[in-house]
């Protein structure tokens, strides 16, 4: 996994399986591979039971799992600078 941080906004680190985006300071929300479909999480917000990550989905398509998490924050899907892997 790539672990090159660029200070001036958010970046996706990426793997196989797992993806996580982040910025200089937080993690901003991660997607993970679970047989074919790729599980969307907003880490910046509780679920409704308060004890984890708001899901933002399951997806067929790692793109559009990524474009869930950057949506959940503001951004345009696919606006997010892309580091390493399965991007």
């Amino acid at each position: 996994m790539d672990r090159y941080l660029n200070p001036f906004g958010a970046e996706w680190r990426n793997s196989n399986s797992v993806c996580a985006l982040a910025d200089g300071e937080r993690h901003l929300g991660h997607i993970v591979k679970i047989g074919s479909s790729w599980h969307a999480f907003d880490a910046t917000h509780f679920d409704e039971e308060r004890n984890g990550f708001r899901s933002l989905g399951t997806y067929a398509s790692l793109m559009a799992a990524k474009g869930a998490v950057e949506q959940a924050r503001g951004e345009s899907p696919g606006s997010i600078t892309q580091f390493a892997g399965a991007a």
